[in-house]
């Protein structure tokens, strides 16, 4: 009867112990992940001295997002070097877009750079992305000067001012307003505007619809050789 006893013990012990080991399972949040990356227009891998290295992706962070980290580097030798940490717009976020153009400095080497982005969640948890890139110098690329971004009407619209430059010729512009779950784009093919070499750009930009809140504007040039300029701004709406 007593080893019967202890043997029914330990096994309601052992049955205790694995459904708790079961359980602590079951708990484990996964790492975030991070799908539909693109570096450089069309994910050409590509940044461009004195413009820009356009980098989009979908992060899904269950244990939600703490931070991102961006670090570029030259995969030899000296060169330019980035590194910023982000969380205005990510931080406490279970799903993000990580959307977000790096400058190049126009003195910046030519060449090959490693590129590495790091999502931590707020388990200490990360997921790295890690490419190769070439930072290349094109003197034809469509180019943004002063870009100025003005809120009027309490909030009911934004100025948006800037000077355009385009040895290949403009196409179009396309400005993309994004904040929180709302987010909208504009496009513009003003007859004054395509096919010229340089013009002053200058457009109301309506956002009566948009709650309060931060916002990221995003204004892109696009010539007729289909090359692209990007630069992002941000305001606050009352």
């Amino acid at each position: 009867m007593k080893n019967n006893f202890k043997f029914y013990v330990c096994a309601i012990l052992f049955s205790i112990l694995f459904t708790a080991c079961s359980d602590d399972d079951d708990d484990v949040t996964p790492a975030p992940s991070v799908a539909n990356v693109e570096i450089g227009h069309g994910n050409n891998k590509t940044g461009y001295v004195g413009g820009d290295l356009h980098i989009d992706a979908s992060i899904d962070a269950p244990g939600t997002i703490a931070n991102v980290r961006v670090e570029i580097h030259p995969e030899s030798g000296a060169g330019w070097e980035f590194e910023e940490v982000y969380t205005d717009g990510f931080a406490g976020l279970k799903n993000a877009k990580f959307h977000k153009h790096i400058d190049i400095p126009a003195n910046a080497a030519t060449g090959s750079y490693h590129f590495h982005m790091v999502v931590t969640d707020n388990n200490g948890q990360t997921t790295k992305v890690e490419e190769e890139i070439e930072v290349v110098h094109d003197p034809s690329l469509p180019s943004v000067s002063g870009l100025e971004i003005e809120l009027a009407h309490g909030g009911a619209e934004i100025h948006v001012e800037t000077t355009i430059t385009a040895p290949n010729k403009i196409a179009k512009v396309e400005v993309e307003v994004h904040g929180g779950t709302w987010e909208k784009e504009f496009s513009y093919t003003d007859a004054a505007m395509v096919g010229q070499t340089t013009y002053k750009f200058h457009k109301h930009v309506h956002l009566s619809d948009a709650p309060a809140g931060h916002y990221h504007l995003h204004f892109k040039v696009i010539d007729q050789a289909g090359k692209e300029r990007e630069l992002e701004g941000h305001f606050d709406k009352p």
